[in-house]
This record gives structure tokens, sequence and C-alpha cells, in this order.
């Protein structure tokens, strides 16, 4: 078994100290390797299981100062259960940068998009997430169809920047996202059937586009909304 970092050994900050050590005492060496040999590198990885996190999330309850202290760490277990225990109404920009740059492979994008960027109501956030490599503009897009299944409050309101950013985010021609944004599109056209034809009107101009990955992008859409 691998024990806490050295610095967090002899931190005097009890709480994330007491926090850490929850998370390492359920590591998995084989759910680590397994994640390292499917791409989900460049953070220290105890391999300790979501549903775990979940529970240990769940115990400490909401607490964005903690959630900003965890997310400082280069530690995947830090991160995600940073992503849980974030309050929404209480982000700041600093707080935006963080979660911007904790978003550095799949593993995070998928869970900070669950977590927290789904329940960011500022869609100038969505912005700068798209504006950034491949896994925050997949964080972005995944969040979109978390917040429309889940249909809180902001759904409606990053439904419609989504409709409105499709063409930009093809045009990037970024591979990894195409599979994300025609799951978010299927989830917004299974639960706001009324924001079809705006998706249809995206599509039909990307099927147009000059570039091979947005035409292809427009053309399947048009196929799935068919």
């Amino acid at each position: 078994m691998f024990g806490l970092p050295t610095h967090l050994q002899h931190t005097d900050d009890a709480e994330l100290k007491q926090i850490m050590q929850k998370a390492v005492m359920l590591q998995n060496g084989t759910v680590a390797s397994l994640m390292a040999k499917s791409g989900v590198r460049g953070l220290m990885n105890y391999g300790v299981p979501l549903p775990d996190l979940r529970r240990i999330a769940a115990e400490a309850g909401t607490n964005h100062a903690l959630a900003r202290r965890l997310c400082h760490l280069n530690i995947r277990e830090a991160r995600i259960l940073a992503s849980m225990l974030f309050d929404a109404s209480q982000l700041t920009n600093d707080d935006f940068a963080l979660i911007y740059n904790s978003i550095t492979n799949i593993d995070m994008a998928e869970n900070f998009a669950q977590n927290i960027v789904s329940k960011i109501a500022d869609t100038a956030f969505f912005d700068t997430l798209c504006g950034g490599d491949r896994w925050q503009t997949i964080a972005a897009i995944h969040a979109i169809g978390w917040a429309v299944s889940r249909q809180p409050a902001n759904a409606a309101e990053l439904t419609e920047w989504f409709t409105a950013n499709i063409g930009n985010i093809a045009h990037r021609g970024l591979t990894e996202t195409a599979q994300p944004l025609l799951a978010t599109i299927r989830t917004i056209a299974e639960k706001s059937p009324e924001n079809t034809s705006e998706l249809k009107r995206a599509a039909e101009n990307l099927a147009d586009a000059e570039t091979d990955f947005a035409k292809s992008i427009g053309r399947q859409i048009i196929e799935e909304l068919a």
C-alpha cells in the first residue's frame, strides 16, 4: 500500500489530512493500473473506486473551503473529492480557474462535468472551457448532458448555449469530442424536444462545412435526429 505523500503526512491542515487518509485507506492498485493502461495519467492515483469517494464526500458534506484545498493537490482522489464538495453558489473566478486547471484527462473531465460543472449557470465559463484543450471541452459537453438529464434551474440556459455553440465546438476539430457531442444531442432531443429544430439547423450548417470533422458531425447529427 502507498501512504500519503510526505507533505500531507506533515501538514498542519488536519481536515485535509483526515479526508485524504480516508481515501488512501481504500486504495485499489488493480483499478489504478487499469486506469493507467487506458491512458488516464498525469496525477498520482490510488485507484479508489468512485462509490467509495462518493461515500467519503457524503460524510464530509458540502465544504467549499476544503474543496479548494483538495483541488490544489496533484492527486486523482483529491480532485474528484473536490468536485463533489464544491458549492456551486459560492464559486468565484479563482474557483473557476481551479476547476479549469483540474481537468487534465478524461477521468477528470467526466467527474468534474457531473459533480460541479453541470451545476454552473455562468455560460461564460463554458466559453472558457471550450476554448481549452480536448478534456476541458469534453467536460463542458458532458456537463450540458448532465444538466439536461437532471433539469436543474440552469438547464434551459445551458441547452440554449450548447445549441448556439455546436458549430464552434465542431469546427475546432477535436476528434475526442465527437461521441460526447452526439451523446449530449441525443439527451437534448429526448429531454428537451422543443430544441430539436435548433439542433437540426446547426447540423445542416455543419454538413456543408469545409472541414471533414465538422462535416461528419453535421451529418451524424442529421441522422440522429431523423
